[in-house]
C-alpha cells in the first residue's frame, strides 16, 4: 500500500505492507469534513423532526408514543 496522502505530510509517498486480516473497514483518526457535514446535517433533521413533533403534540394532533416512533425514524 503507498500513501499518496497520510495523516502528516512527512509520510506522504511511503509504503507500508499490511496483511488482509490486520485492515479495518471505516476510517480512523481525524474526522474527514464529509463525516463532520454528515454529522452536523443528521443533527439538523433531528432537531427538526423533535420541533415538529412537539408542536403536533402541543395541537393534539399525535400521542407521546406517536411522537417517539416520528423521532426513532
Amino acid at each position: 500500500m503507498r500513501m499518496d496522502k497520510a495523516a502528516f505530510e512527512g509520510h506522504d509517498g511511503e509504503v507500508a505492507n499490511f496483511l488482509p486480516g490486520d485492515l479495518e473497514p471505516g476510517h480512523v483518526g481525524a474526522p474527514r469534513n464529509s463525516d463532520r457535514m454528515n454529522d452536523a446535517v443528521t443533527a439538523m433533521k433531528a432537531a427538526v423532526a423533535t420541533d415538529i413533533v412537539a408542536v403536533a403534540l402541543e395541537a393534539g394532533a399525535i400521542t407521546a408514543a406517536q411522537g417517539e416512533q416520528i423521532k426513532a425514524v
